[in-house]
């Protein structure tokens, strides 16, 4: 699960949560970086979440590095051999992703795995 506590990726979650159940565990993934949010917090709140419908799930941060959201969030998923990716789409507006592009738009035009998208 890519998340930054937004309202997308939240939504991406609510979404997934019958195929998350058959998982035998979840990674939640917060890029730092780019943005800067409370990822301690906001994190363990979802696997408290997850705990609730008997998910186990790990919490990590993946350092951007000069990367874009989408390329590391590309990297983490091939280096732990993801099955599905699952994040919220367009999380900021579509002027800024058309300009600057997103992860949603790098995610979506090559995808290297499985992704569930939400908005």
């Amino acid at each position: 699960v890519a998340w930054d506590f937004s309202r997308p990726a939240a939504r991406a979650v609510a979404d997934a949560l019958p195929i998350l159940e058959r998982a035998k565990i979840v990674r939640v993934v917060t890029i730092t970086e780019e943005k800067t949010i409370d990822t301690k917090r906001s994190s363990a709140e979802l696997a408290k979440h997850f705990a609730c419908h008997g998910i186990e799930s790990v919490l990590e941060e993946e350092e951007a590095a000069g990367r874009t959201i989408g390329q590391a969030l590309e990297d983490y998923a091939t280096a732990h051999d993801i099955d599905l990716l699952v994040m919220g789409a367009y999380g900021h507006s579509r002027m800024r992703d058309f300009i600057l592009g997103g992860a949603t738009k790098s995610i979506v035009a090559n995808p290297p795995l499985p992704v569930l998208l939400s908005h």
